[in-house]
């Protein structure tokens, strides 16, 4: 639906042509507003109009969006040719669209993608109650201020608050009948059963508002002359009676002064101020797009470019996409770039044969169209939705909103673009790092994110001094890629002070400063790399990845890279017996991935037939280093076995465990014995101990292994409150 496609006959008559009309309605006292603020010629704004609707929205990336002269920049436009004249001006405006042209070339346009959302969504907003709060006096007939006027101190010397008070002296009974009339039929046509039939698709809502203002105007003109709104409350085109009239209208550049200094200055000014409002336009029009579709930046800037180009030589105003325009278009129902063509020939046309039937059309009328858009954009939702999003976000779109409103669009912006800085730098300071009190004694994490720059600085050193002396500290960077110098200096420089205050101090995969070198993923275990372990590197191995597990760390594994390493075998170095409690996962424990260990569990980690018959195909065949028999404390076998409990088949489970209990009762003192917690940690030891000598005495094979040196068979104890595993030694 993006492309330029009158074959689509059908897309652009039900959607395109009505959102045409829409904007072509809107654009029409918006552009003669702002030519009469800038103080240029009134056809200046129109010419503007025109251009970008024959030339730009052809050319232009984007489905949606309308370019037209802007208000955010009438009052530099006024200066400029108050200093230069219109023909040094529009001079000026053909070098600001090469320069336009030359910014997207070298690909500029990628500074779109640095305006935050929170500006972007503020900006909205803010446009949304400066519409409302600015057609208000014009919807009860007080039309002084020029259309389009979007600053707070206004050319008559009132605000867009104490214009409010002031319009109540200048109340148009005629002007709230249309106004409100417009209104009723715009909510109408958004009312769901009305929506339903196809006819009210093309009779758009926006000109059936401006068809029902104008019919009631000239039924006031000739039946209640004294409520009839007069013609400084229409729309007011210029009306040319032949060809050399609307001729006399264009002008061409004052090359006279091409080497006026000047120039060049209005030139660049121009240049960055238009090309920094179609930017956050652009920005906003994708995301009120309701297809999402994303405008190249770059090539929009080029366009643009060619846009003021073209205004230069035949005498129109400074072109940027606008956010009013393309906001009425899309609520309109605009599919493609046919509306913004259409809008175009409507206003060339319109001009030149059928001005005075335009200047029928009620202002009022008008702002209701407007106000309605404003509440669109404006919607409490919006507010509520940003609130949610977090303070970080919130408070620049809070400001974005109060800068737009209180003051003009171009400071607006930049106050919420500063605020959002701002933020930026408050985030950046909290979040450079993920810091937390571990519940495991007096242990505290600090993980570094993937970019730790010097604004991170202050943030971590702060962290640093705050932590307790005699505690335990672990700095993981295994996620990072880039740290900034000063950080890691910082980090180096504490090592030694941790030393001083006796903190023992962890520093995980902090590989140097600036750019840092990918950590290779942790592969799954080959032929070659398991049969190069000996069983004691198989059990530093196991304590290492235990002491990783405690630290909260893990290898920097890629999970599908192993599944891909395995598909065609497996070559684990140790198999590890275990209860099937479920806080006692041993390849979470011992931080192993896919294919690096056999897992057997069962109930109170006790030995059988089939167990061993696992462990010897696990050592003999697959190849394994190490056998672990690991028990665990709180071990709710354990505890049945110390009680005497009886159930169906567990009855017989637990029966392998009572040798530990009885030698337990019968060599440890009372104390232990009436401690039930000491008990039960008690027979889960010897427990294991019983389970080593069983499997040695049961498997000759196993046991020949381990007298070779080729295998070892050690048990272990997991302490499920510290995640600590303490290991026997080889029995």
């Amino acid at each position: 639906m993006s492309g330029f496609d009158f074959n689509n006959l059908k897309t652009t008559l039900k959607n395109d042509l009505p959102a045409a009309i829409a904007v072509f309605l809107v654009a029409i006292p918006l552009s003669l507003g702002i030519a009469l603020a800038s103080g240029a010629p009134l056809f200046a704004g129109l010419i503007t109009c025109i251009v970008s609707g024959l030339i730009v929205v052809p050319l232009s990336g984007s489905s949606l969006a309308i370019s037209g002269p802007a208000a955010g920049i009438a009052i530099i436009v006024a200066s400029d040719i108050h200093d230069l004249g219109f023909g040094g001006f529009l001079l000026a405006l053909v070098f600001a669209g090469i320069l336009q042209i030359l910014m997207g070339m070298i690909r500029a346009g990628v500074i779109a993608y640095y305006f935050p959302s929170s500006v972007i969504n503020g900006m909205l907003f803010g446009i949304g109650i400066i519409l409302f709060l600015k057609q208000l006096p014009h919807a009860v007939g007080y039309d002084l201020d020029y259309e389009g006027d979007d600053s707070f101190l206004q050319l008559d010397s009132f605000s867009s608050f104490s214009e409010l008070s002031h319009m109540l002296e200048f109340v148009s009974p005629g002007a709230i009948l249309i106004a409100s009339v417009s209104l009723a039929v715009l909510v109408l046509w958004e009312q769901p059963f009305v929506k339903k039939h196809s006819f009210f698709h093309l009779l758009q809502g926006g000109l059936t508002a401006i068809l029902a203002g104008a019919g009631i105007n000239q039924l006031l003109i000739a039946y209640f002359p004294e409520m009839a709104l007069e013609s400084t409350h229409l729309v007011n085109i210029p009306v040319f009676q032949n060809t050399a009239d609307v001729l006399s209208q264009l002008y061409s550049p004052d090359y006279a002064q091409f080497v006026n200094p000047k120039v060049y200055v209005t030139a660049l000014t121009l240049a960055i101020v238009a090309s920094l409002e179609t930017l956050l336009a652009v920005e906003a029009v994708d995301k009120l797009d309701p297809y999402k579709r994303v405008t190249s930046t770059n090539r929009e800037l080029v366009v643009q470019g060619i846009g003021n180009i073209g205004c230069g030589f035949i005498g129109g105003l400074p072109m940027t996409q606008v956010i009013v325009r393309s906001s009425i278009n899309i609520e309109a129902g605009a599919k493609t770039r046919a509306a913004g063509f259409m809008h175009g020939l409507l206003l060339l046309v319109t001009v030149i044969f059928i001005p005075a039937v335009i200047n029928k059309i009620p202002l009022a009328s008008l702002a209701s169209i407007l106000m309605v858009t404003g509440y669109k954009l404006a919607k409490p939702e919006v507010f509520k939705s940003m609130h949610k999003a977090g303070k970080y976000h919130f408070v620049p779109f809070c400001i974005t909103v109060l800068g737009l409103v209180l003051t003009n669009m171009l400071t607006g912006i930049l106050i919420g673009l500063t605020a959002a800085f701002i933020a930026v730098l408050l985030e950046s300071y909290r979040t450079s790092c993920y810091f937390f009190e571990a519940k495991i004694g007096n242990k505290a994490i600090l993980r570094l994110s993937e970019h730790v720059s010097f604004l991170n600085k202050a943030n971590i050193q702060q962290t640093l001094e705050h932590l307790p002396d005699h505690s335990e500290v672990v700095i993981d960077a295994t996620r990072s890629k880039y740290i900034d110098y000063d950080v890691y200096e910082i980090i180096q420089n504490f090592r030694r002070e941790a030393e001083l205050r006796n903190i023992r101090l962890t520093v995980e995969n902090l590989r140097g400063y600036g750019p840092l070198p990918p950590l290779e993923n942790a592969r799954a275990q080959t032929y070659d790399s398991q049969q190069s372990l000996t069983p004691a590197k198989v059990l530093e191995l196991l304590k290492e990845g235990n002491e990783r597990f405690m630290n909260n760390l893990k290898s920097n594994r890629n999970l599908l890279e192993q599944v891909n390493d395995t598909r065609q075998g497996q070559f684990p170095i140790a198999i590890i017996l275990s209860c099937i409690d479920s806080r006692t996962s041993v390849e979470l424990i011992f931080d192993q991935g896919l294919g690096d260990v056999f897992s057997a569990r069962i109930a109170g980690n006790v030995v059988n037939s089939d167990i061993l018959g696992s462990m010897e195909y696990a050592c003999k065949v697959a190849g394994s280093k190490l056998v672990v028999v690991l028990g665990h404390s709180h071990c709710g076998a354990i505890k049945g076995a110390c009680a005497d409990v009886e159930l169906d088949n567990l009855t017989g489970l637990l029966t392998k465990i009572k040798p530990a209990v009885h030698s337990v009762r019968q060599n440890e003192p009372p104390e232990t014995l009436a401690d039930e917690k000491k008990l039960v940690q008690r027979v889960a030891e010897k427990n294991v101990m019983f389970s080593v000598a069983h499997i040695r005495k049961q498997s000759p094979l196993l046991n020949a292994m381990a007298d070779n040196g080729e295998i070892g068979i050690v048990g272990a104890m997991y302490d499920i409150e510290t995640g600590k595993v303490d290991f026997y030694q080889d029995s």
